[in-house]
């Protein structure tokens, strides 16, 4: 059986259950001690199309262009970049009626906030502030099986944690998470909260021997981040400012667990609660540490790259990224697989998903150092939206690296 990695898989409660990663479908420091190339300050997100570039790049408009209209999105935000240096930024569409969609524009990041929350993992092990073989009972001593579990299970998503976004509710209370959720999508949940949704009677574990089965769950990444905080002996939005994203110039992605945006906004639209409306302000704190980010395509474009080539990681930091440990468990396989926060397909490290309307993805191929990051937003005739990322990734891989495809349906 194949793996199946659809891009609402991350972030999406939804009436029609389509959110979690399903298995169905699949799923330096900076210089010497770095496997990547120094950190270069962000300039402003620009629209810019590089000359020299202009084939690939009259294919990529065109695969943007036929999408917005095969789906009638929106808006789509677009950034490529080639050994970080851009090779074509570009917003196509509005953010709302009268209103053109720009490059510039903010935006919640959804999935890809697990990349940054494993690299300030890998940050705080160097540190020798965290092991990363610790069992989750140091800090969770009565959660089901933290005793086996470990901190680098919970990145890996393989605790077997049950998801508290599944969790049903108890009979006759109509408080399932979902419809806690949708009831009042501006309800601000603590990590308490979420943890609790992930236990009986609400949610049971996926599984019970932790390390030995793979299912993804977005508890693993809530308890992470309640752990990173207690070990790096601070809040997480400074843990996150102070240790990634300052020293990496990403001046336009902030950690934020309210529902403020910093202009200039994407505004965006879903349909999750049976009418199609404005989601912009509803609250991100469902998600916790785990994709409370937000950000634009161009310093996206600049993490994807930082990612991937392990800036500010040492080189054996960054080998565990992408390190085979889940594959044979679960769907994964060697040519598609869960790494540490991350999905690694034919080489190429992919994150997507879809958080409240807003769909994002990022990607990176080292062997041709190609960051590639996009944003969408759904539009009132939208009603297939759920792998409308992961497709345009998957043309776009075929246009510059037909060599090795990303292959996610």
């Amino acid at each position: 059986m194949t793996i199946d990695l659809r891009e609402n898989h991350r972030i999406r409660p939804s009436r029609r259950i389509v959110y979690g990663f399903s298995l169905a479908f699949a799923l330096l420091f900076l210089g010497a001690c770095s496997d990547g190339d120094p950190v270069e300050a962000q300039s402003a997100c620009v629209p810019f199309a590089d000359p020299s570039s202009a084939t690939d790049n009259a294919a990529l408009l065109a695969i943007l262009n036929y999408t917005k209209a095969a789906h009638g999105l929106n808006a789509i935000i677009f950034s490529a970049s080639i050994g970080g240096k851009p090779v074509l930024t570009t917003a196509i569409g509005e953010s709302v009626a009268g209103v053109p969609a720009t490059t510039d524009m903010h935006f919640r990041v959804g999935m890809p906030a697990e990349q940054f929350e494993t690299m300030l993992m890998l940050k705080l092990a160097e540190e020798g502030r965290l092991d990363l073989d610790a069992p989750v009972s140091k800090w969770f001593p009565d959660y089901p099986h933290a005793d086996v579990a470990t901190v680098r299970m919970l990145a890996a998503s393989s605790a077997g944690f049950g998801d508290y976004v599944y969790a049903h509710g108890e009979p006759g209370k109509n408080n399932s998470f979902a419809e806690v959720l949708y009831a009042n999508p501006h309800r601000q949940f603590s990590t308490a909260d979420l943890i609790a949704y992930s236990e009986p009677p609400y949610q049971d574990p996926q599984f019970s021997n932790p390390g030995g089965s793979w299912a993804y769950s977005h508890t693993d990444f809530v308890v992470l981040g309640s752990i990173l905080e207690s070990a790096g002996a601070g809040a997480y939005n400074t843990l996150m400012h102070d240790k990634i994203l300052s020293p990496l110039s990403l001046r336009d992605t902030a950690y934020a667990s309210t529902a403020e945006i910093r202009a200039p906004v994407l505004r965006a639209f879903t349909s999750e609660r049976g009418q199609y409306e404005e989601s912009t302000d509803w609250s991100p704190s469902w998600t916790s540490y785990s994709g409370s980010l937000n950000s634009n395509v161009c310093d996206l474009t600049a993490w994807a790259r930082a990612f991937g080539t392990g800036a500010l990681l040492t080189p054996g930091s960054t080998r565990q990224i992408t390190a085979t440990t889940n594959v044979g468990l679960g769907q994964n396989t060697p040519a598609l697989y869960f790494g540490l926060g991350v999905i690694v397909n034919n080489g190429w490290l992919i994150s997507s998903g879809n958080f409240f309307g807003w769909h994002t993805a990022t990607a990176y191929y080292k062997p041709r150092q190609i960051a590639l990051a996009l944003t969408f937003t759904e539009g009132p005739g939208t009603t297939d939206a759920n792998t409308v990322s992961t497709s345009m990734l998957r043309r776009m891989s075929q246009v510059m690296t037909p060599e090795a495809p990303i292959t996610l349906p």
